[in-house]
């Protein structure tokens, strides 16, 4: 007959000397798995590392590479700023010619910005605002019926 592993037998005991014989127990395999994994470290870190580090070669394209990041993050941000400056201008503009227009007053003249307007408060301020959203939706804009 063929020998199997004992594991796979659970009425025998696990540790029997013909198993032992046949399969023997290995207990430094994993020991020996870290002392390879550590010798192959240690290579690993005197050749790539530190040949690495001592290479003229290697400390230029590093400083070059540093120099050429840092350009284009600067040259990133400056890019950001302008087009956020840009857009908070027109965003202002915008606020203030769609504030001037709704008002009738100063839609004419067109190149005087001027602050919005405070809204009315209470209950008399939101009936307003709402007969102003709905005369807008209904196109009703200038010479409807008050609400």
């Amino acid at each position: 007959t063929t020998a199997t592993h004992p594991s796979l037998h659970h009425d025998r005991p696990l540790l029997t000397l013909t198993s032992f014989i046949l399969y023997p127990i290995h207990p430094n395999r994993n020991t020996m798995n870290q002392f390879v994994q550590r010798v192959a470290n240690y290579i690993a870190n005197e050749i790539f590392i530190k040949g690495l580090a001592n290479s003229k070669t290697f400390q230029k394209f590093a400083v070059h590479t540093d120099r050429h990041i840092t350009k284009i993050k600067k040259e990133g941000m400056e890019t950001l700023n302008t087009h956020v400056d840009e857009l908070h201008k027109q965003a202002t503009k915008a606020a203030f010619s769609t504030s001037s227009n709704s008002s009738g007053g100063t839609s004419s003249k067109g190149s005087t910005l001027m602050p919005p307007t405070k809204p009315l408060s209470g209950i008399s301020g939101f009936f307003s605002a709402l007969g102003k959203v709905i005369r807008r939706d209904l196109g009703i804009e200038g010479g409807g019926k008050k609400g």
